[in-house]
């Protein structure tokens, strides 16, 4: 069994009073595509949606209205997003998630993934137990003093942009998730923990096209793309 857990409790601090997972684009709302996305995937079984607790009424409505069948719950986030992971996880042990399965960590306000791509992270987590799906850096990277002086130029050939969505094996994912909670880590993404085990994580290149909004420039730029 593949379960995604779609991540949308953020505050979008950075939108100014804009919630991004409502914002409407061509008539719809935003999180309506991130959802679409994997509602549509047959190798993707049950979605867990996590959103803040006064969005439960507009997602439960949201379901309803489109007729998405694989959304099995909608639970409340946590305090950070490693915390509202960490709720997703144990949902999907509610579920019936065993060793084996496969947990499919992505961002709510990452509605542009395509289906080729996670079909092709699934295969990977398969055979290497985690794998997410990255984007090549493809400018020039600086790394820079604290007084914002170039310290020297990062060779940009082996650095990817991660993305989601980020899977993981149940039972390892279940292990880094504990353990990160056991001596208080907090990662910049799911499949750090998994790294903090020593465990190897592969990369799936794709899209830049797939991208986090995080600003209101994105979600101009997600409109004209979805508009298309």
């Amino acid at each position: 069994m593949n379960i995604a857990v779609i991540l949308a409790a953020g505050a979008s601090r950075r939108l100014k009073g804009i919630d991004k997972i409502f914002y409407k684009i061509r008539g719809k709302p935003l999180i309506f595509y991130t959802i679409l996305a994997f509602e549509k995937n047959p190798q993707v079984n049950k979605i867990i949606l996590v959103v803040r607790k006064e969005f439960f009424k507009n997602i439960f409505s949201l379901i309803k209205k489109y007729n998405f069948k694989k959304v099995a719950t909608i639970i409340k986030g946590g305090r950070e997003r490693q915390d509202s992971a960490f709720c997703g996880l144990k949902s999907a042990e509610t579920l019936g998630a065993k060793p084996g399965d496969l947990i499919l960590f992505h961002n709510g306000a990452n509605p542009l993934i395509s289906q080729r791509e996670i079909s092709n992270v699934i295969k990977a987590a398969k055979k290497y137990k985690a794998a997410l799906v990255a984007q090549p850096a493809r400018d020039t990277l600086k790394k820079i003093t604290k007084n914002g002086f170039i310290l020297k130029t990062i060779d940009r050939r082996n650095i990817y942009l991660a993305q989601t969505p980020q899977v993981i094996e149940y039972k390892l994912a279940k292990t880094a998730f504990e353990k990160a909670s056991e001596k208080n880590f907090y990662g910049t993404d799911d499949v750090s923990l998994v790294e903090k085990l020593g465990r190897k994580v592969k990369i799936i290149p794709c899209s830049y096209k797939n991208f986090k909004v995080t600003t209101k420039e994105d979600l101009e730029v997600i409109e004209k793309l979805l508009e298309n």
